[in-house]
């Protein structure tokens, strides 16, 4: 599971990358596209760690004198959308069934107090 700044990273990159093979973006890019409130430390940890986990393969390139990560996506950053949706549906499907069990519980209570 991805913290809320490596979630926040990651899909900025998948959407730089879902449509290409492999992207050029720069850590100031990603800032500036996920929000700003990230800095420029976190940005390069973030990468790294995710690379490191196998959602992309992260290359370090010079711009002018510039960092820049050239990225392509592996198989589980391609699939990155997925298991976000997957997580949502099961957060859903948790708080449905822990509604339903409070209100059969209630309900329960109920024919129990009538009878006794």
């Amino acid at each position: 599971m991805l913290s809320k700044t490596e979630n926040r990273v990651m899909s900025v990159l998948y959407e730089e990358c879902k449509d290409k093979k492999s992207v050029l973006i720069s850590p100031a890019d990603i800032i500036g596209l996920a929000g700003g409130e990230i800095t420029l430390t976190e940005v390069e940890k973030i990468t790294a760690d995710l690379a490191m986990d196998g959602y992309f393969d992260l290359i370090y390139s010079d711009r002018h004198g510039e960092t820049v990560y050239c990225i392509t996506l592996l198989e589980k950053g391609k699939a990155y959308r997925r298991s976000v949706l997957v997580a949502r549906r099961n957060l859903i499907f948790r708080i449905g069934l822990s509604v339903a069990l409070a209100v059969f519980s209630f309900i329960i209570g109920l024919i129990l107090k009538a009878v006794f």
